[in-house]
């Protein structure tokens, strides 16, 4: 059976490490609002973008 081609995805993958205890946090903090990981990351990008500007 032939495999169907793939999908171009919209998406691409960002790789960046935390400490242990923040790597934590953001885990806890992310299952509390019931979010994914990225899910968590684009609010926080839009929050960071909405501040103004110094």
């Amino acid at each position: 059976m032939a495999k169907a081609p793939e999908k171009p995805r919209d998406r691409q993958i960002v790789g960046f490490s935390l400490s242990p205890a923040m790597a934590a946090a953001v885990k806890m903090e992310a299952a509390r609002r019931k979010l994914s990981l990225r899910k968590l990351f684009e609010e926080l990008w839009e929050a960071y973008e909405a501040k103004p500007k110094p």
